[in-house]
């Protein structure tokens, strides 16, 4: 297991295998390397994603789930064949989180990934972690992101 202390705020580990994102990587899956980490396992085709934003006035009285909604409004627009397949509460030390799963298609593939989505609020900052993998994968791949998530503590 690795670890990692994510905007001096977050800790969480991650299993061995994955190999940290570089920039380029960052934008090639993201659009931005800002405010953003990131490890990917070629061999399981995961990718794990951590970004955080300051919570400006729009968000500055509100909850992780009105955050969420705007986040999932712009997944929606941006990724080709999105859809949303659940989504559940759950908490992050003693934060509220809420998460969706969906799916999408990759630009120019016939490859359909699976992302589970999970947003937080912590101190000033919303936290969105993101575990992709190919859906042919995600019953494989998606119990160690479980694990990642129950390894998460607050600073």
């Amino acid at each position: 297991m690795n670890s990692i202390q994510i905007n001096n705020e977050v800790n969480l580990t991650y299993p061995d295998g994955f190999d940290l994102m570089g920039e380029e990587e960052l934008i090639r899956y993201f659009r931005t390397p800002a405010d953003r980490w990131g490890v990917y396992n070629a061999d399981k085709h995961i990718i794990l994603s951590v970004n955080w934003k300051k919570a400006g006035f729009k968000y500055l009285f509100t909850d992780a789930e009105s955050y969420m909604i705007d986040v999932e409004a712009f997944l929606h627009r941006n990724l080709l064949n999105y859809q949303r397949v659940t989504d559940y509460k759950m908490k992050i030390g003693k934060q509220k989180a809420y998460a969706i799963r969906f799916e999408y298609r990759v630009k120019d593939a016939a490859l359909v990934q699976v992302c589970d989505l999970v947003a937080f609020k912590y101190k000033k900052h919303f936290y969105s972690v993101y575990y992709v993998t190919r859906k042919v994968n995600a019953s494989a791949n998606l119990p160690a992101f479980q694990e990642v998530l129950n390894s998460i503590t607050l600073k």
